[in-house]
């Protein structure tokens, strides 16, 4: 039986959207990240939250406080949850979705393939 665990953090950062006509100027946000891993129970738990909180803390510690613009080429929020997915994947985790958030009503989402 496979399961999905889920945590979500924050962070602040500013960014600049290369030729876009309003956010082609520095602006910033206070970004909500959700990041969800699937797999088997072992010890009762897919993963501790606690880890699984601590990993993504330290991917999103190289975006705090920073220019988006000079960790990512162009930080939309898809390329900010392209960045996030793939350095979780690097840790080691079966990340299967992430979602990334510039406001409560704004949204990216990357989703694993099968």
């Amino acid at each position: 039986m496979e399961f999905r665990v889920g945590v979500k953090e924050s962070f602040s950062a500013a960014h600049a959207i290369p030729g876009h006509s309003k956010c082609g100027k520095v602006h910033g946000h206070n970004f909500e990240v959700s990041v969800e891993v699937s797999g088997e129970l072992r010890n009762g738990m897919v993963v501790d939250f606690f880890e699984l909180k601590k990993k993504l803390r330290e991917v999103l510690e190289k975006l705090d406080h920073s220019l988006l613009n000079e960790t990512i080429d162009n930080p939309t929020s898809e390329n900010i949850a392209i960045f996030v997915f793939s350095e979780l994947r690097g840790k080691g985790l079966n990340v299967v979705r992430v979602r990334v958030a510039e406001s409560f009503d704004k949204w990216a989402e990357i989703i694993a393939d099968r």
